[in-house]
């Protein structure tokens, strides 16, 4: 028997999008809302938790070096993302990051520090001023990142040792420096410090 004109309809419709379409005179139990659907699904852009979830503030020239730009993305519960901004010397003349050193401060490698349990026992208390980690450019430039906000250090992007690339490539997403839990008295409003 004929194909109806909208069976026929969504069989070139899938074929087109990369499905199996359904045997002839057959619907493949799909509705005309279930493929409208599926398409609408593939074809939308999907927002990074980075853009929903966060808070975005951006400090200029922290620790007082010019250039030394950085961001802060606080989520809803208040943990922060420390990072490099668009604006950092380290994209200063089209410069890349070609290493990632964490070995830096007196506190040694940070990215060894692991905190604990529910109140995060042994996590490093930071300034605004302590320094996270260092970025090797590809001109031998070191750029110092500083943490930028008051809290404790819970984790750094170990990602980064391995693939310093991210930074170039994803600085506002999995390119990120460390995540801080704020100062207790400032994680209401971290934008004013």
């Amino acid at each position: 028997q004929g194909d109806s004109e909208e069976s026929a309809f969504k069989r070139r419709k899938l074929e087109a999008e990369g499905g199996d379409a359904p045997a002839a005179g057959d619907d493949g139990g799909t509705s005309k809302n279930a493929v409208g659907t599926a398409a609408c699904l593939r074809t939308r852009e999907k927002i990074l938790a980075v853009e929903r979830d966060y808070t975005h503030y951006f400090a200029l020239d922290v620790g007082g070096e010019e250039g030394a730009d950085q961001y802060v993305y606080q989520h809803f519960n208040t943990l922060c993302m420390v990072g490099i901004a668009p604006s950092s010397n380290a994209f200063a003349g089209g410069r890349k990051v070609t290493k990632v050193d964490f070995d830096v401060g007196r506190g040694g490698d940070k990215q060894e520090q692991k905190p604990s349990g529910k109140k995060k026992l042994g996590a490093t208390f930071l300034t605004e001023t302590s320094r996270l980690c260092d970025l090797v450019c590809d001109d031998g430039t070191r750029i110092k990142v500083r943490c930028g906000i008051q809290g404790h250090l819970l984790e750094m992007n170990s990602r980064l040792k391995l693939l310093p690339d991210l930074i170039n490539t994803k600085a506002s997403s999995e390119g990120f420096i460390a995540i801080i839990q704020p100062k207790r008295e400032i994680e209401n409003d971290v934008r004013k410090h």
